[in-house]
C-alpha cells in the first residue's frame, strides 16, 4: 500500500483530460497535477529546450513525494521520457504506447491516422509505436499546431480552426483516428463532427493510461488506501486562469490550486 500522489505533467491544460480519466478510474488514489502553461505550447520548441522544461516538471512532482509520474503530454512523452527516464529514479508513465495500442486493437483497415503536435509528428513516435505492433500498419501523420493555442486561448470560432487544421486528411484512407495531443480530447466531440459522414474510430489514450497505471499499482502493490484524498492542481501560468479553464472543459475541481515558478 503507497498513499503517495500519482503526480501528472502537461504543457497546459491538455493533461486535464488525462487527470479526469484517471480519477474516474481511480477514485482512491491523490493527483497531483502541474500545467506549464507560462511556457506552453510545447509542440514548436526545440528538443533540447522541451526535454530543459520538462526535466523542471519532473523536479516539481519529485519534490511534492509522488510515487509515479504520468507524462499527460505527448509532446514531453515522444521528446523528453527516454532521455528523463534515465536521469531518475521514480517510474515514468507516457501516453503513446497506450494510444498506439488501443488504436490497435481497434483498427479494422490497418489504416490510421494521428493529429498531433509539431514535435510529435517530427519524432515519428506514434508510427515507430504502432508499426512495433505490426509493420503492416498504414499511418498517415498529421501536424495541427493551431489547435493548443486555440484551446488555450478559448476562441471564439475553434470549429473553423478545426476545420482548416483538419483539412490535409480529407482523401485520406483510415478507420481510426488518434488524438495524439492531450489537448485533443478536451475538444473530441467538435474534431468528430468533421467526420460525421465516415465511419472513423477516435482514440483518446487516456483511456488506455489508466489501464497501465492500474496494471503498475497492482505489481508493486501501490495502491492507495483511499481513506484520505487530495486532489492539488499547480499551474505556472494564471491561476484564475487555470481553474476557469479547468471548470469549463472537464469540470474539473482541486482541493487547492496555486502558482508555481519552475
Amino acid at each position: 500500500m503507497d498513499n503517495r500522489p500519482i503526480g501528472l505533467l502537461d504543457s497546459g491544460l491538455g493533461g486535464l483530460s488525462v487527470l479526469k480519466q484517471v480519477k474516474k478510474a481511480l477514485p482512491h488514489e491523490s493527483t497531483i497535477y502541474i500545467g506549464d502553461q507560462a511556457h506552453l505550447p510545447y509542440g514548436n520548441k526545440s528538443a533540447s529546450e522541451i526535454i530543459r522544461l520538462t526535466q523542471k516538471l519532473v523536479d516539481f512532482l519529485i519534490q511534492q513525494n509522488v510515487k509515479l509520474i504520468v507524462f499527460a503530454c505527448n509532446t514531453a512523452t515522444a521528446t523528453a521520457m527516454t532521455t528523463i527516464q534515465q536521469q531518475v529514479d521514480i517510474p515514468i508513465i507516457g501516453v503513446i504506447s497506450a494510444g498506439s495500442e488501443i488504436a490497435s486493437n481497434q483498427t479494422k483497415s490497418h489504416q490510421i491516422a494521428v493529429i498531433a503536435t509539431q514535435a510529435t509528428i517530427n519524432s515519428g513516435a506514434y508510427e515507430q509505436a504502432l508499426k512495433a505492433i505490426d509493420s503492416q500498419y498504414e499511418v498517415v501523420s498529421l501536424a495541427t499546431p493551431d489547435l493548443v493555442p486555440a484551446i488555450e486561448n478559448d476562441v471564439s470560432d475553434l470549429q473553423l480552426v478545426i476545420h482548416e487544421s483538419l483539412q490535409a486528411l480529407c482523401g485520406q484512407s483510415f478507420d481510426t483516428l488518434i488524438l495524439g495531443c492531450t489537448h485533443y480530447p478536451l475538444i473530441r466531440n467538435q474534431i468528430s463532427q468533421e467526420f460525421a459522414d465516415k465511419a472513423i474510430m477516435i482514440v483518446d489514450p487516456a483511456e488506455g493510461i489508466c489501464q497501465q497505471i492500474r496494471c503498475f499499482l497492482k505489481q508493486k502493490d501501490a495502491f492507495a488506501s483511499g481513506s484520505q484524498t487530495i486532489n492539488y492542481g499547480y499551474t505556472t501560468g494564471s491561476k484564475e486562469a487555470f481553474e476557469g479553464a479547468a471548470q469549463k472543459w472537464v469540470g474539473q475541481t482541486f482541493d487547492d490550486i496555486k502558482q508555481v515558478t519552475i
